[in-house]
């Protein structure tokens, strides 16, 4: 099951356009709500629906993130699969198949769109048009928009309430959808080190890129 790998893998294209004023106002609410989040924890459902609206396939497990790159994402169901990083290397293991793909790590929001939450923030303003959702008073709504379009996705969302991260979702080139809705969010706890660092079980099969 590959789902949140091909939504993690999906580009994020930077150019150097000037993000226009209303823009920078509502990029600079956005590194505010992320540049309160040093750790971050909880569980997620993520969700995939193809260009019509129809959902396509479910997936849920639990999460870790720490700035700078560093990352533990961990899908229990329906299939087993683990996401890590260290901000040297990333690990995809993939217990049924018994492989893991290792690459270097790589701090460019083209290649990993979570990074987003755990990288420098300055990059919001160089990589994307920044819009929020001013007639959603339940929650702050902010679209990231690539200000290149030959990537692979459209829209990248973020959703706060009570200044907590409780979703992101992001719409590939496609039409098609993936949402992921958090739940029992904790942020600036600390996190165990080691959960940023992978060692392959032995006989598994390692893939380098």
């Amino acid at each position: 099951m590959k789902m949140f790998s091909r939504f993690l893998t999906s580009c994020l294209l930077v150019a150097s356009v000037v993000v226009h004023a209303a823009d920078d106002q509502a990029a600079a609410q956005l590194r505010k709500q992320l540049d309160a989040m040093n750790t971050l924890q909880g569980d997620f459902v993520q969700t995939t629906y193809d260009k019509k609206g129809a959902e396509q396939e479910t997936s849920s497990g639990n999460f870790m993130l720490m700035r700078p790159g560093k990352f533990y994402w961990k899908t229990l169901e329906p299939m087993q699969q683990l996401l890590v990083s260290n901000n040297k290397t990333i690990w995809l293991y993939d217990p049924d198949l018994e492989t893991v793909n290792e690459r270097a790590f790589t701090d460019d929001l083209r290649e990993t769109p979570a990074l987003l939450l755990s990288s420098d923030i300055e990059q919001l303003r160089k990589s994307f048009t920044v819009t929020r959702d001013e007639k959603d008073t339940s929650a702050e709504k902010y679209t990231l928009t690539p200000k290149v379009t030959d990537g692979m996705f459209q829209h990248l969302t973020l959703v706060f309430k009570a200044n907590q991260l409780t979703e992101f979702a992001i719409q590939d080139s496609l039409g098609q959808l993936t949402r992921c809705v958090l739940t029992n969010v904790q942020r600036n706890k600390t996190l165990p080190e080691e959960k940023f660092f992978f060692i392959p079980p032995e006989g598994v099969e390692i893939l380098k890129d």
